[in-house]
């Protein structure tokens, strides 16, 4: 908990640290924060309205009320999607012009990379974060389904953590738009939603939660911070609230998500590997880098000619050891740009921390 709050203080976001086998939370920041102290015997209006006009929003949980578009830290789970309802195999490959383009529509939907990567099997496009095969994932699955199986996830529902204060964020429906905008669901929408970004918001524990769902293979407990109740005389640990798992038709498939998550830090052209080199555990996760804003088809994105509040957040999640895991983390740092140069040092950071203190001890 210390070393998060030191990593991102002066700096506005997120970290949430689970334990993977409990769902337990061994760390959680909203930075920035405030003293909690001015609100012991009663705060003045003074201070109390510098903490409610700041713009930099302290009193807001971040990690459980935060909501930000997950971006490409989602794609292993959308991976999983496209392999059960048998959009995608694990042999199939697709050719990476570095743009999408829904058939009879002159638009393209671009990749990060511009001349592309090639040729793409599900494994590359989530170490490399190609989003030109989730575009066409998503496209050929449609919205309805993709609603339906990222919300087995939890994505758009509450975890259930035990504080209470969370929000839902949002997995978009044609029902949810109908409703807020009173406007159809277009194709184009879906292409968004397909690498995390449009309607599609989650929060940091939603987000750290439905990563730890992936690393147990669909085993699925609450999130929780009480660990154990007692008195002088007794000591009750409070055992794992444990709810209906997601199962497969094929078990495999898990793997091959969790396989591609260890090529974003282990492999060579891998979004994450500099941030990671020379651990002493081997860990696995994955990248993302959240639009603020649109950007307009040919243009480059340029972060100093943009006002800080609408440049790019960096996203990260990961957990390790990879072969039998331990600890599943989130990161977000708001407007800070790339998630694999800015988010990941942070988890990697409290990686070390945590396997250091373990040697320790």
């Amino acid at each position: 908990q210390l070393e998060a709050q030191r990593l991102l203080a002066g700096r506005r976001g997120s970290a949430v640290v689970l334990d993977a086998k409990t769902s337990g939370v061994l760390a959680m920041v909203s930075s920035p924060s405030y003293d909690p102290n001015l609100f012991v015997n009663g705060i003045s209006s003074k201070n109390y309205n510098k903490l409610l006009n700041s713009s930099d929003r302290p009193l807001i949980n971040r990690a459980t009320k935060g909501v930000y578009p997950p971006a490409s830290t989602v794609k292993p789970q959308l991976a999983v999607m496209g392999l059960e309802l048998g959009k995608i195999t694990a042999e199939q490959r697709m050719w990476d012009p570095g743009w999408f383009q829904i058939p009879n529509t002159k638009r393209r939907f671009r990749d990060w990379k511009r001349w592309g990567h090639g040729w793409v099997d599900v494994y590359k496009a989530i170490e490399q974060s190609v989003d030109t095969y989730f575009y066409k994932l998503a496209y050929e699955t449609g919205i309805d389904e993709m609603h339906a199986y990222m919300s087995k996830f939890g994505f758009g529902k509450y975890t259930g953590i035990d504080i209470h204060e969370e929000s839902r964020a949002n997995m978009p429906s044609r029902e949810w738009k109908r409703a807020r905008y009173r406007q159809p669901w277009w194709q184009g929408d879906t292409i968004s939603v397909g690498i995390g970004q449009g309607y599609w918001t989650t929060t940091p524990i939603q987000l750290t939660q439905a990563t730890n769902i992936l690393v147990n293979k669909g085993k699925i407990i609450t999130p929780r911070i009480l660990k154990s109740v007692g008195d002088a005389n007794s000591h009750i640990g409070l055992p794992p609230q444990v709810q209906t798992p997601i199962t497969l038709n094929n078990d495999k498939n898990w793997q091959i998500a969790l396989d591609g998550m260890y090529g974003v830090i282990n492999k060579s052209n891998g979004t994450a590997r500099k941030a990671f080199e020379d651990t002493t555990y081997v860990a696995a996760g994955k990248s993302g880098t959240a639009q603020i804003v649109s950007i307009a088809e040919d243009a480059e994105y340029d972060a100093e000619s943009l006002k800080e509040k609408h440049r790019d957040n960096a996203m990260f999640v990961a957990y390790a050891p990879f072969e039998k895991p331990e600890i599943v983390a989130s990161v977000v740092v708001e407007n800070a740009g790339g998630g694999s140069s800015n988010a990941a040092p942070v988890i990697r950071e409290l990686f070390d921390s945590y396997f250091e203190s373990k040697d320790t001890f």
